[in-house]
């Protein structure tokens, strides 16, 4: 039986798809409360059924917290734009690449037209790289670098 590369692997197998989304006219207020009650860092904001946004924790504290914004403001207003997406059949390595070049950590995932069907986080991807390769995961030295000067046990 062939294993299948880890990085060919479709997004559709990692996806949460009990991600939170909520409409541009969402308030502030009310997206903080339910990003807390669910101890979720992004949520997808979408128009007419279609991704036109996600606001995330970095948008709270770049935008909100410094500009000082009333609870009542639209997401819609504070959300980052147009944000990188992906459909569920790309793959793993498709993520990883998005992830790196556009410097991004929530992708929303989306059908061919654009609606939502999930979400992808880093940690969620982490997670699915860890369990992937075990043995490269679990003999990483406590920092970086780090180089022994002594054969274990000797």
């Amino acid at each position: 039986m062939a294993t299948v590369n880890p990085f060919l692997r479709p997004l559709s197998e990692l996806a949460d798809d009990g991600y939170l989304g909520v409409d541009e006219t969402a308030s502030y207020d009310e997206v903080l409360g339910r990003l807390r009650d669910v101890h979720a860092g992004s949520v997808v904001v979408t128009k007419g059924g279609k991704v036109s946004g996600i606001f995330t924790e970095r948008d709270v504290l770049n935008r909100c917290v410094l500009e000082d914004v009333g609870p009542g403001t639209p997401v819609g207003t504070l959300m980052t734009k147009a944000p990188a997406t992906l459909t569920v059949d790309a793959t793993v390595a498709d993520a990883l690449a998005l992830m790196h070049g556009r410097r991004v950590r929530n992708i929303p995932l989306v059908d061919a037209s654009g609606a939502p069907k999930g979400l992808l986080t880093v940690g969620r991807l982490i997670r699915f790289l860890a369990y992937a390769f075990p043995a490269e995961v679990l003999n990483l030295p406590p920092r970086p670098g780090q180089v022994s000067d002594e054969t274990e046990g000797a």
